[in-house]
Formats: structure tokens, C-alpha cells, sequence
């Protein structure tokens, strides 16, 4: 299996857990307040299935954000080093 036809499974799994939460809801009580409980939890996890599709790209920019960062500090860490090395003598 692979990892969009497992996110698809598991999307399709939390929206049928959802829709059954609502169809007890109706059967047991209140069918108007289970019904829009269902809905909201549908939503949610139509949100949560759509974040997780981005995941690749969140996490390559992620890495490049860290990269950038550990450039810049292996950069003041060299400048730090050498200017200690050389003792302020360029000045």
C-alpha cells in the first residue's frame, strides 16, 4: 500500500467513523444537534485529510528553512573561529 492510498484509506475511514457518530446520534436523540455534530466533523477531517496531503512539501520546506539556518550560523561560527585565529589583525 502506498502512503497516498493509506492517507486515502485513513481519510475515508475517519469520514465514515464521522458519519456513523451522526447516524447513532439520530437514532438515539436529538437529529438535528447529531446531524450538525457530523457535519463539523466532517469538515474537520476533510481539513485534516487536506493537511496531510501537503505533508511532503511542508517538510521540504521545513528542511530548507533549516538548512538556510545552518548556513548562517556555520557562517558567524567560521567568522567567530577565524577572527579569533587571526587575532583582529586585518584591522
Amino acid at each position: 500500500m502506498t502512503r497516498s492510498t493509506g492517507t486515502r484509506v485513513a481519510g475515508a475511514s475517519l469520514v465514515a467513523a464521522a458519519a456513523l457518530i451522526g447516524f447513532v446520534g439520530v437514532a438515539l436523540g436529538d437529529g438535528g444537534e447529531a446531524v450538525r455534530s457530523a457535519v463539523a466533523a466532517t469538515a474537520t477531517v476533510s481539513a485534516a485529510v487536506t493537511l496531510s496531503e501537503q505533508v511532503p512539501y511542508l517538510a521540504a520546506g521545513g528542511g530548507l528553512i533549516g538548512l538556510g539556518v545552518g548556513v548562517v550560523l556555520a557562517s558567524g561560527a567560521t567568522y567567530w573561529y577565524q577572527s579569533k585565529q587571526i587575532g583582529g589583525r586585518l584591522e
